[in-house]
């Protein structure tokens, strides 16, 4: 068997391994946030300038919410100051864009920023007490599998 640096791993366990290293539920639910407070005014472009600054404001903040969000996600290095500025985004979909997206946007949006802002990523440590714990699960899985095929070997002779 392949040592685990070279060994092929499916796509679910590198998402998994990727997603780990992000702030990726807190940018899921602000990117939620930011299409609930677009949500109201998502339609045709005459109903947008029928609207006013209402409508485009709401444009503005749910973008820059979700921009906010997808910055924090691909460069979890620089993720207060737009965790900040999805605070704001939010806080100011209140009285601007339909009441934050009916207060669930805005709400979503303040959540979801304040989990980016507090998420830190795994020390050197932490990442080795996981590997260690990896290697002893797979290391059990193996011994499982080859006594169970002896035992299934045994039974047939």
């Amino acid at each position: 068997m392949a040592p685990p640096a070279t060994r092929k791993r499916s796509p679910w366990a590198r998402f998994t391994t990727w997603r780990r290293r992000r702030p990726f539920w807190g940018a899921l639910i602000l990117i939620l946030g930011g299409w609930l407070v677009m949500r109201p005014v998502v339609g045709a472009t005459s109903m947008l300038l029928s609207l006013g600054v209402g409508g485009v404001s709401a444009y503005v903040l749910g973008l820059g919410m979700i921009a906010a969000a997808l910055t924090a996600l691909f460069l979890p290095a620089q993720r207060h100051f737009p965790a900040i500025m999805a605070v704001l985004m939010s806080l100011a979909s209140l009285p601007l864009a339909n009441l934050g997206g009916w207060v669930v946007g805005m709400l979503c949006g303040v959540v979801g920023a304040s989990m980016i802002f507090a998420w830190t990523p795994y020390s050197e440590a932490e990442v080795e007490k996981h590997n260690a714990r990896e290697a002893r699960r797979t290391s059990r899985q193996r011994a499982a599998r080859s006594a169970k095929g002896s035992v299934a070997k045994g039974s047939a002779a």
